[in-house]
């Protein structure tokens, strides 16, 4: 019996040290490709005239993940015009090239983005509980902190994709839906269901995002 114990705990042990290795390379990895990218900082520049401009001359609204699970395809509401327009500029400037849903919240979404490359400015919300909620296959952008937060503004990369609305339902008048998945959204149950430890995935799924040309 003993020995089953410590052979038990020894294998938490191995896998603990595993995943936190790995959580270290995605780290490293992030910061390799962050520099590699185009500059997507605004620099103090005003941040709604900038996105809002963007937008007029960028009315792109559907985009196709990439993953290493499969493809699934996004509409981008026009309805959130600051988060449809700063989505399709992180697309094509690349930011969302070889990145990794990096957690799975327990029974409620997947999320994704750059966890360690904080972008320099966040969005308002644009919520609007009487058109969109987080129903499954809801694309939300994530918050940070209260504490780094006070405004409650949305992060302008980070984002999760709703598998669960019963679970999610607390969400609705928070966190701003930006778009929904129309295709593909058994791929997005794979990646849920991957083995995962304290809501960190053991083998994160890499993805990219391109543009839907009509």
């Amino acid at each position: 019996m003993i020995i089953i114990v410590v052979t038990k705990n020894c294998n938490f042990y191995f896998t603990k040290h595993i995943i936190m290795y790995k959580n270290l390379f995605f780290i490293i990895f992030s910061f390799i490709i962050l520099a590699c990218k185009p500059d997507l900082r605004l620099l103090g520049a005003d941040v709604r005239q900038t996105i809002t401009q963007f937008g007029k001359e960028n009315p792109e609204n559907q985009v196709v993940f990439h993953t290493s699970q499969g493809d699934f395809m996004v509409k981008l509401y026009n309805e959130t015009p600051l988060h449809r327009a700063n989505f399709i500029r992180l697309v094509k400037g690349k930011f969302y090239d070889e990145r990794y849903f990096y957690r799975n919240v327990y029974e409620t979404a997947i999320q994704g983005g750059a966890e360690w490359s904080k972008l320099d400015y966040d969005l308002p919300t644009e919520v609007d509980t009487t058109k969109f909620r987080h129903k499954k296959g809801a694309l939300s952008m994530a918050q940070y902190d209260v504490a780094d937060n006070p405004k409650l503004n949305t992060s302008s990369s980070e984002f999760f994709i709703v598998t669960n609305p019963q679970e999610a339902k607390n969400f609705d008048g928070i966190y701003t839906v930006i778009g929904e998945v129309t295709t593909g959204m058994e791929v997005v149950e794979r990646i849920k269901n991957a083995r995962s430890f304290d809501e960190k995935p053991v083998l994160p799924v890499k993805f990219s995002i391109e543009i839907v040309k009509k």
